[in-house]
């Protein structure tokens, strides 16, 4: 099985991504914990993403795609959460992907309004401590989400894989409705 999950960030892409791995003893590849894990090691990697990370941007597309291709090359099915990010990004995965001869099976949008998404964020910044959680990180990331991430949502659902979940709300009855999901597409038995 091989499932992309978009959305914005605070949809709860990691959390649903973490349960549909788990249940299915698949890799969780996750962009995001890769980067931080990078910042917090002081790899040449983290000191290049460190600052765009607290920002709240975008690490450029070269970077991303090469740490996908390394991480998914000896995989035969995974959850992917975080990538592709940009139209160009999601070339790149489709055509590795391609490449490879393991195409996506599904992919998941978590769909949430900003108001949650925010408020979502901010709770995990309290709790967590998360440094590119900062309200003006938010702000950037949801703008940059709308700007460059929404046409790649339009991309798949144009395909045809597209599978859209309302993710507002408790976090058991979203991962209900990603199974059923999961179990219409064929993902599932």
């Amino acid at each position: 099985m091989r499932i992309l999950i978009l959305g914005p960030q605070g949809s709860g892409k990691g959390t649903q991504a973490k349960r549909i791995a788990t249940a299915d003893c698949v890799p969780h590849v996750a962009t995001g914990d890769i980067f931080r894990a990078a910042v917090s090691d002081g790899s040449e990697l983290g000191v290049q993403v460190a600052p765009i990370l607290e920002s709240g941007g975008l690490v450029p597309d070269n970077l991303t795609i090469e740490l996908i291709r390394e991480r998914l090359a000896d995989e035969d099915g995974f959850v992917l959460d975080g990538f592709p990010r940009t139209v160009p990004q999601a070339e790149a995965l489709d055509a590795m992907l391609d490449e490879i001869g393991k195409p996506l099976d599904v992919v998941i949008l978590l769909q949430v309004s900003d108001e949650v998404a925010t408020s979502r964020l901010q709770a995990r910044a309290e709790a967590e401590g998360r440094a590119d959680d900062s309200p003006d990180a938010i702000r950037n990331r949801l703008r940059l989400y709308h700007e460059l991430t929404e046409p790649v949502v339009e991309r798949y659902r144009d395909e045809g894989t597209l599978v859209v979940v309302g993710g507002d709300r408790a976090i058991d009855e979203v991962a209900a409705t990603i199974e059923e999901a999961l179990a219409q597409v064929g993902a599932r038995s």
